[in-house]
């Protein structure tokens, strides 16, 4: 268990959202206070404009009118010229502002003698027995040395945005924070559980338990996508694995023949050396085998090369019309050979964009599949033309077809039916055929519920 939880507070998952946490926590903080002080610049700055106006007014009384003008006019107010404590808090609960006037020596002429302020702007609190609330106040030197000072409490509105601002300021710190890392410990759990699922089977695969695949839970999440994403390509890893198991099984199978007449052909030069005409017989022999090793080296160069995508740079316009039927004419004294008949309808003018030398093969290797794995006297046929769109190719014979057993493998590399086991070839012409249609984005399949193998192509014409 404390392994686990090492590994989650290490994992990125919770260090990023750490980091997170701390910015939004950040972030709040510094929204919370930009705002708060905003609103408190306001209060203030309405406040300096309310004081320092009404300085200026009694300045212009003092000068215009003299000391006792504005004693009696500002000051004064109706009560006593040297303000009492109690007054203090009419003041205040009337939000009124406060006044103190004193001469050269510092003694108050009249207001309030609890005021005590610098020159200029200044916050300062009272020297009052039971007030304990600040003033912002204004003081300034008069002509003959006498000193005025106006004073205002700080509003309530002030006070109460500052404590706002500081309990927010704590509830973000010893709320918000906190219950934001536990949330982010808890996913980051979660998230990393889900993380070592697919780690464990990535280690399993990789030891060699190709059967293991990542496990799948209800909720279709992101991590069920990607863990069915990567089971789809352990899937075709799999599937490739088998493949490549088939083509060792094909190549070392369609090898081993013409490799073995090789050696036996060596061996009865060897036997036969003083007879000219059978070594002749036996070298003959010998190089058919070694042609036959070529073909199957060729086929699987050539496969290669178009699963690899190489020859599509060489594409360019190609009259599928003339190439199909010279094609068919060409194979057709083959069929002949074989006591075959081959038909042909080929609709002109159809081009599509491809690789000539590849579709040639394609359709070459269809016409030999014909020839070889038809029934004897069978009716063959080849027809091109334009249908919905599409441009279908059609190469087929009217025999018994292929089992339903095999219909699903006959594209696959090596693969041969039981019955195609004594007839030439070495199993990768289908697969070529294939290879090549893929790469021309074409569809390729072997028609279902017909009689005989008739195998259709359907390409895009050239636009």
């Amino acid at each position: 268990m404390s392994s686990a939880r090492n590994n989650t507070l290490g994992s990125t998952v919770f260090q990023q959202t750490l980091v997170s946490s701390a910015a939004f926590v950040l972030v709040s903080l510094a929204l919370l206070w930009v705002i708060c002080g905003g609103m408190i610049w306001q209060i203030d700055r309405n406040q300096i404009a309310d004081i320092e106006e009404t300085m200026t007014y009694a300045e212009d009384v003092y000068y215009g009118r003299g000391l006792d003008a504005l004693i009696d006019e500002e000051i004064r107010d109706d009560t006593d010229v040297i303000w009492s404590d109690d007054f203090i808090f009419e003041l205040l609960e009337q939000e009124q502002l406060l006044w103190t006037l004193r001469n050269a020596d510092y003694d108050p002429v009249a207001g309030f003698p609890g005021l005590h302020a610098e020159f200029g702007f200044s916050i300062v609190g009272l020297d009052h027995p039971e007030i304990r609330q600040s003033v912002r106040a204004l003081s300034r030197q008069l002509r003959g040395g006498d000193r005025l000072t106006i004073a205002a409490f700080l509003p309530e509105a002030r006070a109460n945005i500052v404590a706002f601002a500081q309990w927010g300021s704590l509830a973000l710190l010893l709320i918000v924070l906190p219950l934001a890392l536990i949330t982010g410990y808890v996913l980051s759990q979660r998230v990393f559980q889900r993380i070592e699922g697919i780690s464990a089977t990535a280690s399993a695969v990789a030891s060699g338990e190709m059967t293991t695949r990542v496990a799948q839970s209800p909720r279709h999440d992101e991590f069920d996508r990607l863990g069915g994403s990567i089971n789809q390509m352990l899937d075709q890893v799999e599937d490739l694995n088998r493949s490549i198991e088939d083509v060792s099984v094909g190549v070392a199978h369609d090898l081993r023949t013409p490799l073995t007449n090789i050696g036996g052909r060596l061996e009865l030069i060897r036997r036969d050396r003083s007879d000219p005409q059978a070594v002749e017989t036996h070298v003959d022999a010998a190089e058919a085998a070694q042609d036959q090793l070529m073909r199957v080296f060729d086929a699987l160069l050539r496969l290669g090369e178009v699963k690899a995508g190489q020859r599509k740079s060489a594409f360019a316009p190609v009259d599928l019309s003339a190439l199909v039927a010279d094609l068919a004419d060409t194979f057709a004294p083959v069929f002949a050979d074989a006591d075959k008949h081959l038909t042909v309808q080929v609709q002109s003018g159809l081009q599509i964009e491809g690789d000539q030398e590849l579709l040639q093969q394609l359709i070459a290797n269809l016409l030999e599949n014909a020839v070889e794995h038809s029934r004897d006297a069978a009716q063959a046929f080849v027809t091109l033309e334009r249908a919905d769109g599409r441009i279908v190719l059609k190469i087929g014979d009217d025999g018994p077809g292929i089992s339903p057993l095999h219909r699903d493998r006959i594209f696959e590399r090596f693969f041969r039916a039981d019955a195609s086991r004594g007839t030439a070839g070495n199993g990768l012409g289908l697969s070529l055929v294939q290879a090549i249609a893929a790469l021309h984005q074409a569809e390729l399949a072997l028609a279902p519920d017909i009689k005989g193998a008739v195998f259709s192509v359907l390409f895009l014409p050239r636009t």
